[in-house]
């Protein structure tokens, strides 16, 4: 009977060291999605996937945003500081629909997770009214400069509004009666 103990003791033994020699052996190789920037004013993000290894390299890199928003990389560059961006956090509130709120560039806070955030927030600040996008677009009224036809309805992405953020003439979003 002591032999048959020690004989199962000894079994256990050897089965428990041959598991954790296989389990230290094999990494897991989880990819990640950045959106890592180019320093190209005209496409300034790509949107890459990388094993762990290149992941812990692309959160060392001070523009890189890990993870990729909802509606994909901004398309404008952003103004990194401090690892901070500044975004517009939806609220929820008809009367309030946007927060400005200046969050981290690695992890977003969770925020790229949030339909309805826009990240960068606009140069001119959050909008005033909610910006209901489809698929990470919006609709907004493109100022022409022309007296004939002032406004081009177009559609561009959430993110980085592709720059138009920076017109100055630009209805950012489309009223619901469109641009007339």
């Amino acid at each position: 009977m002591q032999k048959k103990n020690k004989y199962t003791i000894l079994v256990v033994a050897v089965i428990q060291i041959i598991a954790i020699s296989l389990f230290t052996s094999c990494t897991v190789n989880t990819p990640s999605t950045f959106c890592h920037a180019t320093g190209d004013a005209t496409n300034p993000y790509e949107e890459i996937t990388v094993d762990d290894a290149t992941a812990k390299e692309h959160l060392n890199h001070p523009n890189d945003i890990y993870p990729v928003p909802i509606g994909g990389c901004p398309t404008s560059p952003l103004v990194i500081e401090n690892d901070k961006i500044t975004i517009c956090h939806a609220t929820g509130s008809t009367t309030n629909p946007y927060n400005e709120i200046e969050i981290s560039a690695k992890g977003l806070n969770g925020h790229a997770d949030h339909e309805n955030d826009l990240i960068p927030a606009p140069e001119a600040g959050c909008p005033e009214s909610l910006v209901i996008g489809m698929e990470g677009k919006i609709t907004i009224c493109h100022a022409t400069g022309s007296t004939k036809n002032p406004y081009n309805e177009i559609t561009v992405s959430v993110n980085g509004l592709n720059g138009h953020d920076k017109h100055s003439n630009d209805i950012i979003p489309a009223p619901e009666g469109g641009c007339n």
